[in-house]
Formats: C-alpha cells, structure tokens, sequence
C-alpha cells in the first residue's frame, strides 16, 4: 500500500515535470519565429549532449549525497588531450587519445571516490581539491585554448542524422538510456538508492558502500569525459577552462528535475527534464542576446532556488 503510494506519486511528479518541460518548449515556439528554425533545433541538441552527459554522472552521485566539483575539470582535461593529441589527422591518434582521456578520467573517479570512501572525507571539499589539482595539470598540457581536432573525430559526433539530428545527441540518449537501466533495473542501482538513504543501514544489510561510492564517481569521471569529447567536437579544439561552467551547470539540471542532496531518491528521467529546461532557456536567453555573466547569475538563482524547494520538501515529509 505504501509501496503503491510512492509510486503515484513519483508519477505525478514526473507528470508535473514533464509537463513544465512542454511549457518551456511551447511559450518560446509561440513567441519568437526564431525559436522555429531549424537551426535554433539543431542548436538546442547540440548544446543538450555536453551538459546531459555530465549531469547523468552529476545524478549518480547526488543521489548517495555526494557531489562532484571536478566535473568541469574533467572536461577541460579531455578537450585539452583531444586537441593536442589528437592533431596528427589519422584515426589511431584519434583512438590512442580517447583511450588516454577515458584512462585517466576513471583514474581521477577512482581516487575521488576511494578519498571519500576510506578517509570519510566530504565530497565537496576532496573533489573541488582533485579539480583544482586536473586544471593546474591540465594547463601544462595546453596553457591557452588551442590545438586542433580532425574531421575524423569531429564528424564522428557532429554528423547529422536526417540533416537536423546531431548524433553526438542519439549517443547521449543511448547512454541516458544505459545508465537508467543500471539505476532501474540492477541491484547496483538499488545500493546506489540504499546508500543514498543511509549509508549506516546499507553497511549493516550487507552493501559494500566504499565500492559503491568508488564506483559512482568513477562512473562520473567517464561521463564527464564524454561530455569534454562532445565539447571538443563542438569547439573543434581545447581550451583548458572550458568546463568550467559545466560543474554548475551538471548540479542545476540534477536539482531542477528534483534529486536533492538530501539522497536516496530521484533519478535520471527526471534529470534529463532538467537538461532540456535549462538548455531551452540557454537558447532563448542567447537569442534575446543575454550576456553570458547573467546567464551564471541565472543559474546560480536557479540552483538557490531547488535547494530551498527540496529543504522545504523535506522537511514537510519529516512534519
């Protein structure tokens, strides 16, 4: 009975959700002819697979009440090598670095979370340290915006399905997809969602919690450094800041959609309605010409905001 209760009413806000989302499409189709063009569409999927990516990842780990600061870092790592290894034109350079990025972005997942596992330190503080550490390596490596990214790999992401459909967005909605079995449908899912609730009573039914939150930020590295490949592709070079904005941007979308940092609950669906609002409105605000500096003010209130509602949320259920 109780069981059926919660799921109502995860539809009804999933419902409500994806009802805003419509709005959001809708107002500026009316509004503005320039919101219709298909250019304006291939703009807004374009810019849905960088921050989707990352936000997935970003999801994993809020819902064990962690946060990952390093994100962005992890981005700007991966533009970096694709741009300065990736210039010799030829396939194998383009897979050897691929190889490099994913290497070393399941390397830094792997010392966030055994950093937060063993030593119980927050995940605020260990991952914006390990994001300070990647952007100082990662400005070595190419200290200005620069290099260059072949059409081999570029094409690879930004070739147009049906002249309109970037596949760099068909491959984020096959990994949305993947990642919202493992969290449905798996038993990993359901320790990810135990851990989230309480990590306490997870250690004492049996859950390996350390090797959970190991693997979650894991987990979020590499989807971060599928979001910077996006971006690469995209920029067509690197820029050693520039998923900088990424790291907000991830834990808007994920709060947005309603998974707070209280843990235990929220997921993916509603995170990817997270990723479509605040990519419409990125959109509508470029095309009404809003400065990017009040567009972070926008987002920053925008995150001020989900965290007051989900405090009051919570604290409505405990009363």
């Amino acid at each position: 009975m109780i069981f059926n209760r919660k799921i109502k009413a995860k539809n009804k806000e999933l419902f409500s959700l994806y009802t805003l989302v419509f709005l959001v499409i809708l107002i500026p189709i009316l509004i503005s002819p320039q919101f219709r063009s298909k250019q304006n569409l291939i703009n807004i999927l374009n810019q849905l697979a960088p921050v989707g990516f990352v936000a997935l990842g970003q999801t994993l780990v809020i819902i064990t009440t962690g946060i990952d600061l390093s994100v962005g870092a992890v981005m700007s790592m991966t533009t970096a090598i694709a741009a300065t290894q990736m210039n010799y034109g030829d396939m194998n350079s383009v897979i050897i670095s691929i190889f490099y990025i994913f290497a070393a972005a399941l390397f830094i997942g792997f010392i966030n979370g055994l950093i937060i596992s063993k030593l119980e330190l927050e995940p605020l503080i260990v991952t914006l340290a390990t994001g300070s550490i990647i952007t100082g390596l990662t400005l070595l490596i190419l200290p200005y915006p620069g290099g260059f990214c072949p059409n081999c790999f570029t094409d690879f992401l930004l070739y147009k399905v049906m002249d309109f459909l970037p596949l760099a967005f068909i491959y984020f909605l096959i990994i949305f997809f993947i990642v919202y079995l493992i969290l449905s449908q798996t038993a990993f899912g359901r320790y990810i969602y135990s851990v989230g609730g309480s990590s306490k009573k997870s250690k004492l039914s049996g859950i390996n919690v350390d090797k959970v939150l190991i693997k979650v930020y894991m987990m979020s590295a590499f989807l971060a450094s599928l979001s910077g490949l996006s971006l690469a592709a995209r920029m067509r070079s690197g820029d050693p800041l520039a998923g900088d904005s990424f790291t907000l941007m991830s834990v808007a979308a994920v709060l947005v959609g309603g998974t707070t940092f209280s843990g235990g609950r929220g997921g993916v669906l509603q995170t990817l309605a997270g990723v479509i609002i605040l990519g419409v409105l990125s959109v509508i605000l470029n095309i009404f010409g809003v400065s990017p500096f009040y567009q972070n003010v926008l987002t920053g209130m925008i995150i001020v905001a989900a965290v007051i509602y989900s405090s009051k949320k919570k604290n409505k259920e405990k009363g």
